[in-house]
């Protein structure tokens, strides 16, 4: 066990610092180093109880697990975060038994699974905080779902691609994998608690999973970027105009209001025939990374109006809108003789898809037929 926490102690320490010192400084990061450093102190002081002195009864360290995981999952997932002091409450339960901890410091509140359900002054004690911890770790383990998953589902309408930097699948993961670590300790622990076989303390085995998944949470997080102001290229531009500056001559000064809804039916009219007329003509659907933002700058339109006659007014998320496009492009160019030197792959990269897999699923989505079929029964026509 020794062996475990110099080894987990050595790299949540070294991850820690390398993530809290990584640029551009986000507050992301910040909170993903301050998750790890803590985990890093938690280790010290198991190591400090196993080999020196019981340093403090009560282990309420973990109760900071589940909030910072959580916030760092917002962070990573919202275009402009902002800190909220009511984001101080996720932190209640540690602060109430750090009270407790400093109150009992030289009582024999618990020692790990022995005597737990002894009937002392202080068995109420240890059942509440078990039950408050399953359901802090519960709970705050499906809020970090519940968050990513939304935001699997936002991308779709600010980006035309998916990659692995923005869609946080690793941390999806990963999550899941430290939430069921939790699980299985919880079962031993009360395995043991009732029948008192187990050769360890439960409690210990959660240090074996923290070594390992704190290792792949620094290496993962110190390559991922930040996802709004690095990958999607976030810029805060909701005041740039509303419309073309060929379109404001044929609307009224005081119909140019397009800030949450209230467009009028010929602005939408006018704004979706511009956003079509664009996309045939200049192809901006050609860039594998095409984002709401780059068309927004493009076309002149703010991205939450933007926004609103994709989603509002063309029936189709930003996401559907430009690989529609694609996959008319990829029609074109199978038709044509000057692409025929090209693989599939190969005319599908150039007409703006970044991966095999997407553009396969995208490809028969749209066509009901795989790229190879719907080149096939092409070609038995043109024979």
């Amino acid at each position: 066990m020794e062996e475990i926490l110099y080894i987990g102690i050595a790299q949540t320490l070294f991850s820690g610092i390398i993530i809290a010192l990584k640029k551009p400084r986000t507050i992301a990061n910040q909170i993903l180093a301050a998750w790890l450093l803590i985990i890093c102190s938690e280790m010290i002081i198991m190591l400090i109880n196993e080999t020196l002195f019981e340093l403090y009864p009560i282990k309420i360290m973990p109760f900071t697990y589940g909030p910072l995981l959580l916030l760092y999952a917002k962070w990573m997932t919202t275009e402009n975060p902002k800190f909220n002091l009511r984001y101080l409450w996720h932190f209640a339960p540690f602060t109430a038994f750090l009270i407790a901890s400093l109150i009992y410091i030289n009582e024999p509140v618990m020692h790990g699974t022995d005597g737990f359900l002894v009937v002392d002054r202080f068995v109420s004690f240890r059942i509440v905080f078990a039950i408050t911890f399953f359901i802090s770790i519960t709970a705050y383990s499906v809020a970090t779902f519940v968050v990513i998953h939304r935001h699997q589902r936002k991308l779709k309408e600010l980006v035309s691609y998916s990659s692995e930097k923005i869609t946080l699948k690793w941390l999806l993961g990963l999550s899941i994998t430290f939430y069921m670590g939790y699980v299985i300790m919880f079962i031993f622990g009360g395995i043991d608690i009732l029948v008192g076989f187990m050769p360890f303390d439960p409690y210990e085995l959660s240090f074996i999973s923290l070594t390992l998944l704190t290792f792949l949470f620094g290496v993962f997080g110190f390559h991922q970027p930040s996802i709004f102001e690095e990958v999607v290229w976030y810029k805060s531009h909701e005041e740039l105009l509303d419309l073309e500056p060929d379109l404001k001559s044929d609307v009224k000064p005081d119909a140019i209001k397009y800030k949450r809804s209230g467009l009028r039916q010929e602005d939408v009219a006018d704004l979706v025939n511009k956003i079509r007329k664009y996309m045939v003509i200049k192809k901006p659907y050609l860039d594998r990374d095409l984002t709401i933002y780059n068309l927004s700058d493009q076309l002149r339109i703010s991205r939450h109006t933007l926004s609103e006659v994709i989603n509002e007014h063309m029936g189709m998320n930003f996401y559907n809108l430009v690989n529609e496009y694609r996959v008319k492009e990829v029609k074109q160019r199978m038709k044509d003789e000057d692409y025929r030197q090209l693989t599939i792959l190969g005319i599908a990269y150039d007409s703006g898809f970044n991966s095999k897999s997407s553009f396969n699923t995208i490809f028969k989505e749209k066509t009901g037929q795989t790229p190879s079929q719907y080149l096939s029964e092409l070609n038995a026509k043109n024979s």
